[in-house]
């Protein structure tokens, strides 16, 4: 790895028993000399840590996830009377809105094919 360039690489963890399956988590490592790398989660805040390989800033990011994960509880929360659904089916028989939606369709089909 060059000095100064980041990788980013998915971890799976065993998560904790109220999720009941496996958590995949980012993890950014930077090596910010020959002798010093900086490992983080972005999606845990202050879950980061600084060691002098690549293999044991690795081990002790994991570690440190592990940690964080132990007294974690994971619940859905349920909202009555959601906003949101009041929008639902508002463009129903626009037609209008339906070719502006298949526009868009097609653009993004475009784009996943690689053509632009």
């Amino acid at each position: 790895m060059r000095k100064g360039k980041s990788v980013l690489l998915s971890m799976n963890l065993l998560a904790v028993a109220s999720l009941n399956n496996n958590l995949s988590l980012h993890v950014l490592v930077e090596q910010v000399s020959s002798r010093h790398f900086i490992a983080s989660v972005p999606e845990l805040l202050d879950c980061a840590v600084e060691a002098e390989t690549r293999s044991d800033v690795l081990a002790a990011v994991q570690e440190k996830v592990k940690a964080r994960l132990t007294n974690l509880e994971v619940l859905t929360l349920e909202v009555a009377n959601n906003p949101w659904t009041d929008f639902i089916g508002m463009f129903e028989g626009d037609d209008e809105f339906a070719d502006l939606a298949q526009e868009l369709r097609n653009e993004r089909e475009l784009g996943i094919n690689g053509i632009v």
